[in-house]
């Protein structure tokens, strides 16, 4: 009698396609400018894992650890890792809620030079803010989707004093971020 009971409800219950589960990393690019010259830096994302069922892609909530991004110049990083207060706050954590994949295939398929924007919140130090970013560059194929997310932060939502040398070479208050992802499916 409970094999005829399940077997009916597996018969009676709607059929739910399959999540699939993607490896994921992702590297942050970011461009800054200062009153000398402009200059440009990157970090990575701590690998995590993003599941996508019939509706929706989701992404965990993503870290970046501030003591490997780097600009090239040993003195600037000093600086970037006392502003951010790495040693208090070693991580800036970015958080999304689930991603509408028809909505992003229905730009690709139509060709439409813009993907919707993505909302989602990030947190840097002690401060969380919502930002908009734009999804760009996205390229899906079988087992693999890779896109670039870019919006561009302000120092001062996040109550960050930006570095300077001697009082005169400042460090602009806008940042250009580039995360460029790649999700795998094992």
């Amino acid at each position: 009698m409970r094999i005829f009971i399940f077997f009916a409800l597996f018969l009676i219950l709607p059929a739910t396609s399959p999540a699939t589960d993607y490896q994921g990393n992702c590297t942050v690019a970011f461009e800054g400018s200062s009153t000398l010259h402009d200059f440009n830096g990157k970090g990575s994302c701590e690998p995590f894992i993003a599941s996508e069922n019939a509706e929706a892609i989701i992404v965990p909530e993503l870290t970046v650890a501030v003591s490997d991004m780097d600009t090239d110049n040993s003195s600037r990083d000093k600086k970037m890792r006392k502003m951010f207060e790495a040693e208090k706050y070693p991580l800036i954590k970015g958080m999304s809620g689930p991603i509408s994949l028809s909505d992003i295939r229905k730009a690709l398929e139509e060709n439409i030079d813009s993907t919707p924007n993505l909302l989602f919140q990030l947190k840097i130090r002690d401060i969380e803010k919502p930002v908009t970013a734009v999804l760009q560059n996205i390229v899906e194929t079988e087992g693999n989707i890779t896109a670039d997310l870019t919006f561009t932060l302000s120092l001062a939502d996040y109550q960050l004093k930006a570095p300077s040398v001697l009082g005169i070479i400042r460090v602009g208050d806008s940042i250009k971020v580039t995360t460029s992802f790649l999700l795998e499916a094992p």
